[in-house]
């Protein structure tokens, strides 16, 4: 009997470090693979038997029976995976607002010569010259082709901004479509994981999967989650339920209820979702605040240029006598347009009829450009344009600022992170050379017992032979 118990645990022995081997192997597989999570054996001795008369029940006793696999421990602290994912989320937010911005500055093109504040003196210009020679119809023509040079920035700044807002359209719904799947995807680790868990198994990979797929949702919308005492997580965006369990909540996009070129994100209950943090919370609001805000300025802007020019133009004297004409027609940024029915010599710069070297018309239309008429007559149109411009730099700055400065937050993180649950293969190299030695030891035993063995049923008894 003492014989039989030593082999037992000689090869309880083999195949304990047999399976630490393995898993030690396992780790160093998936050394470079996201989201795992490294694995130890946390090996415990196995229950004594009695030195003597164990048939009789005693139950544990003193003498040793080897070492068995309590289970399978997973590398991974909640508390940082929470810190990690907060800081992720907020960095893919700025990141966002950063890509989507820096689309948006060249269109604007303010550095260069087809800036809008450089058009705009030209025009300021162009009428203080007409004052130096009122009856010159060279000068005449190029006011009228400053002008409609001028409109064209306003229109083709006004087109790009809405374009660039539709075009968000399409980036909102990938990432929606990639959030339901991963909730699907969540939902159905959950279940998985609640069946391996109830039959007394650690379904560790499958945790890494689902954890990794709650990084990537947080980064997408700023989600957060809750483990569950049955080992399944609930998954929430803003305070709404995604996953509960093996359920996961299906998202949706439709038009706007008073913007039908932008689309808006909704619950399967009809609520909209409003991501708190992520990638998805950095698109809507530059679409919704920072591209709505540099559209109405330059709609203000234009009205305040149509309005103030036509209020002066519509009182003076062209060449021909033409008077009660619009400079301008339009409303906004996206209609200003030179007047069709202007020509050189009906551009009205002389403030009385049949006076064609009179300027004054042309002279207070030049000093516009000193007027304070914007803002409740507190800034002229250049430093209200000129405000707008300098406020979207400040911006552009803050995020792409904000996103590298979130991004370092988030890699120093992620390496701590990953010193407590990555793979080091230094370590898994230590581990596996213990594991091994203690597999050749426990083989060396066994190899005792058979010589033992050996001894007692071929040469007992021979004697003599």
């Amino acid at each position: 009997m003492p014989m039989m118990s030593g082999i037992s645990s000689a090869l309880q022995a083999l195949l304990t470090h047999s399976q630490v081997m393995e898993i030690t192997e396992h780790n160093v597989a998936n050394a470079s693979t996201p989201g795992y999570r490294r694995q130890s054996a946390i090996l415990t001795a196995a229950t004594p038997t009695p030195i003597v008369a164990s048939e009789h029940g005693l139950g544990a006793g003193q003498r040793g029976s080897g070492v068995t696999i309590e289970r399978i421990q997973r590398f991974n602290l909640s508390f940082f995976d929470g810190r990690y994912r907060a800081v992720t989320a907020d960095q893919n937010n700025w990141q966002s607002q950063s890509e989507i911005l820096n689309q948006l500055e060249p269109m604007m093109a303010e550095t260069t010569e087809d800036g809008l504040l450089p058009k705009l003196d030209q025009f300021w210009t162009d009428w203080s010259s007409i004052t130096s020679d009122p009856t010159a119809t060279g000068l005449r023509t190029v006011l009228l082709e400053d002008a409609a040079s001028l409109s064209l920035a306003f229109n083709r700044r006004a087109n790009q901004i809405m374009q660039l807002r539709s075009d968000q359209n399409l980036a909102i719904s990938s990432q929606v479509e990639e959030v339901n799947t991963l909730a699907g995807n969540i939902a159905d680790l959950n279940a998985e994981i609640m069946k391996v868990l109830s039959v007394g198994e650690q379904p560790n990979d499958l945790m890494d999967k689902r954890d990794l797929a709650i990084d990537r949702l947080s980064e997408l919308t700023g989600a957060v989650s809750f483990d569950q005492k049955n080992g399944d997580v609930l998954v929430s965006v803003g305070g709404h339920i995604l996953v509960t369990g093996n359920e996961a909540i299906q998202l949706h996009t439709q038009p706007n209820a008073t913007d039908t070129s932008i689309n808006d994100i909704y619950w399967a209950d009809g609520q909209q979702m409003i991501p708190t943090n992520g990638s998805l919370k950095g698109v809507l609001h530059v679409r919704d605040t920072i591209l709505t805000g540099q559209l109405s300025g330059l709609n203000t802007l234009a009205a305040g240029l149509i309005n103030q020019v036509n209020a002066i133009h519509t009182t003076g004297y062209g060449l021909n006598n033409a008077t009660g004409l619009d400079f301008f027609s339009g409303t906004d940024a996206l209609s200003i347009s030179v007047n069709t029915s202007l020509d050189a010599a009906s551009v009205a710069s002389s403030s009385a009829l049949d006076q064609p070297g009179n300027s004054n018309i042309a002279a207070q239309i030049a000093g516009l450009k000193t007027v304070k008429g914007m803002k409740g007559n507190t800034v002229t149109l250049n430093e209200f344009y000129n405000a707008q411009v300098t406020d979207l730099g400040a911006v552009i700055k803050r995020a792409t600022d904000s996103a590298r400065q979130q991004g370092l937050v988030s890699q120093a993180l992620g390496d701590q992170r990953e010193s407590v649950a990555g793979v080091n293969l230094d370590e898994e190299a230590a581990n596996m050379a213990k594991a091994q030695k203690a597999y050749q030891a426990a083989a060396r035993i066994m190899t005792a017992y058979d010589d033992l063995l050996d001894l007692v049923i071929n040469r007992m008894g021979r004697v003599g032979l």
